[in-house]
């Protein structure tokens, strides 16, 4: 994942090893603040936002927040 560059849902499905509905779901559900950017009708995430997602649907690991706070702090 590149510093800069938000994922967008499906990215982030297979990221989280999940589905597209199901990561769609934590933003609808209010579990993502602030929520994803919408742009040409994708959400696009960045990784502080994915490790909420990960976290409201069960699957964040050490690793993967690991992973993700060093990419969100070396932007």
């Amino acid at each position: 994942m590149s510093n800069s560059t938000p994922l967008t849902t499906g990215t982030v499905a297979k990221l989280l090893h999940t589905t597209e509905p199901r990561v769609a779901e934590t933003v609808r559900r209010g579990k993502v603040t602030p929520p994803p950017t919408i742009l040409a009708g994708r959400r696009l995430w960045l990784p502080d936002q994915i490790v909420q997602a990960a976290e409201a649907l069960g699957l964040l690991t050490d690793e993967l927040r690991d992973h993700l706070t060093t990419e969100a702090s070396s932007d």
